[in-house]
């Protein structure tokens, strides 16, 4: 998984883990990335994907994984 983070880390926020792929390289205000959630999402869900943002799920990838906008 080191492969997809941008930075070769993950983010684990109690039992989300999130992979950082992209994000805005002047103050990381934005980011994009994927998701493992523990349970499907619903219209609330949303995860800390930069200093400044929050993504929401966007396409499910499979297995509880999630790409985050």
């Amino acid at each position: 998984m080191e492969y997809l983070s941008k930075n070769g880390r993950i983010r684990r926020r109690g039992e989300v883990i999130y992979l950082p792929v992209f994000e805005d390289s002047w103050r990381e205000e934005s980011g994009v990335g994927a998701a493992h959630l523990p349970a499907p999402p619903t219209a609330e869900t949303i995860v800390r994907t930069a200093a400044g943002d929050v993504g929401r799920p966007v396409r499910d990838l499979g297995d509880g994984w999630w790409w985050m906008e």
